[in-house]
């Protein structure tokens, strides 16, 4: 079914500074296989996919398991430049399956599946003629899978050092037509080197390191910090500070999908809230909320995500 919010294109012709055009000659890009627009996150594959547990390792035969929502509705884009502009609508809605286990005190195994994707973009409707310039269009699938390892390097009090390793497969799409990629097309290795310090009831966890990208694609250096407080044996509440750099090092023409994973030299500092409700010592709900402080080569919107997990 396609989109049918439509984007007010009036009768204006005030340039995009990307591309020299307005939002309503913006649509005939959307056939071009290379395009300068994209859809973040993630996060996500904006993230890193162990982000849950932070450089913690699980007890052997314990698991965590979480199965979230997210939410993301784009109006505004960073350009490559950094600079903000107006595009036509674009929404992404993610139902995602996280799950770790303890092998080992020290070795712990991850995956990630977000087992459905839904990408829509708006039709795009003249304000005064009603001519419909663009008719919208949708794509839903699957997304990458992402799985790796935790080793604790050390793991000893209330301090651990740990290194994953992470290994990105395409198995979502990214031949649409219109470019709303569901995946990227290219396999992915990650290594981070994580540490992390807890004493109640405060928590805090760091992490940084590469992710190796093929293909067309530069490398980026991530990082990320959180920082967490328990005020109550049922309730958690954290904040987090992520970050994407390009090393540029890939095609510089290549950008990505318009509204896909796969965005090509992204830089980005995103910020937000996270809070865990336990109605058990087993299971309970998370919320969270992730914006951007800068951007380039994203989309400009901020992403809400809720969700249910379970601790064997």
């Amino acid at each position: 079914m396609v989109p049918s919010e439509p984007h007010d294109c009036g009768e204006k012709r005030n340039p995009l500074s990307i591309l020299s055009i307005s939002p309503c000659q913006f649509y005939p890009f959307f056939f071009r296989p290379l395009l300068y627009f994209l859809l973040w996150v993630a996060v996500v594959s904006f993230f890193p996919s162990g982000a849950q547990a932070g450089a913690w390792t699980q007890e052997p035969g314990r698991g965590y398991f979480k199965l979230n929502g997210e939410i993301v509705r784009a109006g505004a884009y960073y350009e490559p430049t950094g600079n903000r502009v107006v595009i036509p609508t674009l929404s992404s809605y993610t139902a995602r399956l996280y799950a770790e286990y303890g092998l080992t005190r020290r070795l712990t195994v991850f995956g990630y599946l977000p087992f459905v994707k839904r990408i829509t973009l708006n039709r795009q409707v003249g304000a005064s003629s009603g001519f419909v310039f663009f008719p919208g269009d949708a794509k839903t699938g699957i997304a990458d899978i992402d799985a790796g390892v935790r080793f604790g390097l050390i793991v000893r009090g209330p301090m651990v050092v740990s290194i994953q390793m992470g290994l990105g497969l395409p198995v979502g799409d990214d031949q649409q037509v219109n470019g709303l990629y569901t995946g990227d097309g290219e396999f992915n290795q990650q290594a981070m080197l994580q540490a992390g310090y807890s004493r109640a009831p405060f928590y805090v966890s760091v992490e940084t390191g590469l992710n190796h990208r093929t293909g067309r694609f530069s490398e980026e250096f991530r990082y990320g910090l959180e920082i967490g407080w328990t005020p109550h044996p049922r309730f958690t509440i954290a904040g987090h500070l992520r970050g994407v750099e390009t090393l540029r090092n890939g095609n510089s023409t290549f950008m990505g999908g318009t509204g896909g994973l796969g965005g090509n030299n992204q830089r980005y500092m995103s910020f937000g809230p996270e809070a865990h409700i336990s109605l058990t010592d087993r299971m309970g709900f998370t919320w969270s909320v992730q914006t951007a402080t800068r951007g380039q080569n994203v989309l400009a919107a901020p992403v809400f995500a809720a969700g249910f997990f379970f601790k064997q």
